[in-house]
């Protein structure tokens, strides 16, 4: 079909933008949270937010008394 192109649909997190893009989607349907949360994350540093994400777990954890 020349004149298809992939949609991407059911976008459920940051990485999600990511993925479409690699196949070579035309179009992305995102959800307005996905939208802001990808908005926060241009320029800031990938190591550096996993570290966050991790010591977030971290937190709850302990908060909720589970023992690691």
């Amino acid at each position: 079909l020349p004149k298809a192109e992939l949609l991407w649909a059911s976008t459920r997190e940051v990485l999600n933008l990511f993925q479409a893009e690699e196949s070579g989607c035309a179009i992305i349907t995102i959800p307005h949270d996905i939208l802001g949360k990808a908005a926060k994350m241009i320029g800031f540093d990938l190591t550096a937010l996993s570290l966050d994400t991790v010591k977030m777990f971290v937190a709850d954890s302990n908060a909720a008394g589970f023992k690691l």
